[in-house]
């Protein structure tokens, strides 16, 4: 069903794009990776961790579409992952993508961007939440348009909306839909390296079983470029949240003949911080640096949103015009608290990688990750911490191929 809604939408904007177009710029790169890789914890278990050896197969392509008022950005991939000992977990992820621009007038510009994706690995969930899921097929369908009107040579004004449907196999977790509607106000001050940033979000998420959680965020922010290799980007606020959820309480109004069970509604509501601050800092030609810290809510598996706080810092240096190297760390606390949940996770990450092209269209990248996670809510809450190795090495041949007229 997703697939073909997203095929369906992807159809519609290609064919909007290419009937307005008179001067023309494309290009298409189609390619295909393999990458064999151990895994020593494969749902990353707390105890009695499983190990096995992967392989994955990867076509797919990226292309580009453009015009002077249109743009149309896509990527197409499947991608096969064979268990050596676990085959039950053999699956074909997917992940379709298409993102498209374009310019009504000359002060409006109309974006939609649109993406399907069928996964069975814990990365996304992990980006989403800073929450562990074992390796159950997932469905995610998100469609998002939006307005952009110059209101002045150094204002914008951006209206937008976001629609996210996520599924779940497996019955222990809980399917979701989120909508999202936002308004944005960007000034850029007259040194042209200074942008002012006002950001008003509506969000609500409705969860299967009859969870709902809506949230009015409040933010203002700055971006600043203080030389050409150094710039900074602030946003802070609060999210004022209201949760309305069901649960289960005795009733003992019959005792002593009989004590019967009932599904009460119960609503509450919070004020939570927003903050998102990153970095870019290119040292050198060969050596550079990215880093960020966020604070926010997000939907999960779980039935309920969470608090996280997302830490990620990075390096890349190039050896030669040929070998490149990288070095990530990422450190993310979730935190839940209901009548319904009690919950404390932290998750960790640290990975160094290489990539030497071997020709302009052939290259090969090994590299490691080790990753840990803890359950800090507790003995009562189970506890617990579990940790992973990966090592891999990756092969990737791309043939680019562009044509004008």
């Amino acid at each position: 069903m997703g697939t073909r809604t997203w095929l369906g939408l992807a159809i519609t904007m290609t064919m909007c794009a290419t009937s307005l177009a008179v001067a023309a710029d494309w290009s298409l790169v189609p390619s295909v990776t393999q990458k064999s890789e151990f895994n020593s914890n494969l749902n990353f278990a707390f105890t009695n961790p499983i190990s096995d050896y992967i392989f994955t197969l990867t076509p797919a392509a990226d292309f580009n579409y453009a015009t002077e008022i249109t743009q149309l950005q896509g990527h197409l991939g499947l991608s096969g992952q064979h268990y050596i000992t676990n085959s039950n977990l053999d699956h074909i992820d997917q992940n379709f993508q298409i993102n498209g621009r374009y310019q009504a007038a000359p002060r409006v510009n109309l974006t939609l961007n649109s993406s399907y994706i069928s996964d069975s690995t814990l990365a996304e969930e992990i980006l989403a939440s800073g929450l562990v899921m074992s390796r159950t097929p997932r469905q995610s369908f998100a469609v998002g348009p939006g307005v952009t009107y110059n209101l002045t040579e150094r204002l914008l004004a951006t209206v937008s909306y976001n629609f996210n449907r996520v599924l779940y196999q497996a019955p222990q977790y809980t399917d979701y839909t989120g909508h999202q509607a936002g308004l944005n106000f960007t000034y850029l001050l007259k040194n042209e390296k200074t942008s002012l940033i006002s950001n008003n979000i509506v969000r609500e998420t409705l969860y299967a079983g009859g969870n709902d959680f809506k949230s009015l965020g409040i933010y203002l922010g700055v971006t600043h470029k203080f030389s050409e290799r150094w710039d900074v980007n602030l946003m802070s606020g609060a999210n004022i949240s209201f949760f309305s959820f069901n649960t289960q309480v005795l009733d003992s109004s019959q005792f002593p003949f009989f004590i019967s069970v009932k599904t009460k509604r119960v609503n509450n509501s919070s004020v939570t911080p927003f903050f998102n601050v990153s970095t870019n800092y290119r040292w050198s030609t060969k050596l550079s640096f990215n880093a960020g810290f966020k604070v926010d809510q997000n939907a999960s598996a779980y039935g309920a949103v969470y608090e996280v706080d997302q830490l990620f810092l990075s390096c890349g240096y190039n050896f030669t015009e040929r070998l490149k190297g990288s070095l990530s760390g990422s450190y993310s606390l979730s935190n839940q608290s209901s009548q319904t949940i009690n919950s404390k996770y932290n998750y960790y990450n640290l990975s160094p990688s290489f990539n030497y092209q071997v020709t302009e269209k052939l290259s090969v990248s090994p590299g490691y990750s080790y990753s840990g996670r803890e359950n800090l809510t507790g003995v009562t809450g189970g506890g617990g911490s579990g940790h992973v190795h990966q090592a891999w090495i990756q092969f990737s041949y791309t043939y680019p191929i562009h044509y004008q007229k």
